[in-house]
């Protein structure tokens, strides 16, 4: 298992949580509707509700909520020493590594995410950030957060996540601050940690949804592709809402492109791609016709390709280095694609880091040494060939 790194540090200036967010509720009544206990028993008495763990498997209880960036607050305490959290960002993906030969699609899955960590058995570790499934390793809190724990008494967590930038305080006293990159969104769920009968019990859960941090700007307007320039003869049109890129007679290379051009960005989108092909969402770019007017393209396509596990989210250079990276199969981004559904790509470029993400899963986080490409336009691709087709919306940039 290759683990990644949580790397936390001083938080820049960010900008404020939007106004006009309000606190919700979200503490499960006695039928759990709108959580699903994957593990372990789980039941609500009077507001209270109690995660009793078994021996050897911890108690899980997913939400049905998605999200990005957020505020959430709850309350804790454990009659015995006990230990679990809530995962925020949180994905169910198959557990690496897969053995050889093995179907990753039927494989046993584990549930991947931030926790931000209760303790009671381990007050100095109350309040820090792991993931359950181990894949990055474990920030402990501040000293004084531990130190603030009240045993056998109700305590207040708190966890906000702004864009890439986290936060956790354990009754008001800060544990963890910094910045990660690895999960852009996801679920929520509540754990305790495998032991005999190891209970937590949780009440007054609220959230904050803030949606997406930032000032972001529509590239498609949901209704008409006017302000897109086409290049090429393949087939764009608007269907449902969601523009519609197919193969025309020729089936050859096409384009649909922004008529502005961005430096640095976080631009996201969402696609289903409607069969076999090759497909892509370009930044950087500048497009020609050549003498046969075939359409040319320089610059970075964030890849959008079927298969499981898949190589959507890397980064290629058309034209000139190819791949940025080379596709990494067994890494936990080659298996965030959803086949055969809708999925969201996700590609932050400022300066020369380069950073990508599939369904809120962090697929690639590189410096470019040599960067060739600094300016341009995104475009969506059909690849030459002929293709099934795809289709896209929500399309945003933030700049």
């Amino acid at each position: 298992m290759k683990y990644v790194t949580m790397v936390l540090g001083a938080l820049c200036a960010v900008s404020a949580w939007a106004e006009e967010a309000e606190w919700k509720d979200i503490t499960p009544q006695a039928d759990l509707a709108g959580w699903a206990a994957n593990s372990g028993d789980w039941k609500v008495q009077d507001g209270v509700l109690t995660g009793t763990a078994t021996a050897g498997a911890p108690a899980t209880l997913m939400s049905s909520l998605f999200m990005a960036d957020f505020e959430l607050e709850l309350e804790f305490q454990a009659a015995a020493p006990a230990a679990g959290g809530i995962v925020f960002r949180g994905h169910e993906l198959p557990k690496l590594p897969i053995a050889e030969g093995a179907d990753p699609q039927k494989t046993a899955r584990t549930l991947y995410g931030y926790r931000a960590r209760i303790d009671t058995n381990a007050p100095a570790h109350c309040g820090g950030l792991d993931d359950p499934s181990g894949h990055i390793s474990a920030v402990m809190p501040r000293g004084a957060a531990g130190e603030s724990l009240k045993t056998g008494d109700w305590n207040t967590l708190r966890v906000s996540a702004l864009g890439n930038d986290l936060r956790v305080d354990i009754n008001g006293v800060r544990a963890v601050t910094g910045a990660t990159t690895t999960y852009s969104t996801g679920c929520l769920a509540l754990t305790v940690d495998a032991a005999d009968g190891g209970a937590i019990q949780f009440r007054a859960i609220r959230i904050k949804d803030h949606g997406r941090a930032g000032t972001w700007r529509a590239l498609f307007n949901g209704q008409n592709i006017d302000d897109w320039i086409v290049w090429g003869e393949e087939e764009w049109s608007v269907e449902d809402g969601a523009i519609v890129g197919r193969s025309g007679p020729k089936k050859s290379e096409g384009y649909l492109a922004t008529p502005d051009t961005w430096k640095d960005f976080h631009v996201r989108g969402s696609f289903k791609m409607l069969g076999e092909g090759n497909f892509g969402l370009f930044y950087h770019s500048t497009i020609a016709y050549d003498d046969k007017q075939y359409p040319v393209i320089s610059g970075l396509q964030g890849e959008v390709a079927p298969g499981y596990p898949s190589p959507s989210g890397w980064v290629y250079e058309s034209y000139k280095r190819g791949w940025l990276v080379e596709p990494d199969m067994k890494q936990l981004g080659a298996y965030a694609l959803k086949p055969g559904d809708w999925n969201e790509i996700e590609i932050k470029s400022v300066g020369n880091r380069i950073i990508t993400w599939i369904n809120g899963v962090n697929v690639l986080d590189w410096t470019d040494t040599a960067p060739n490409l600094v300016e341009g336009a995104f475009a969506l691709q059909l690849h030459t060939g002929g293709v099934d087709g795809i289709m896209w919306k929500d399309l945003f940039v933030a700049e």
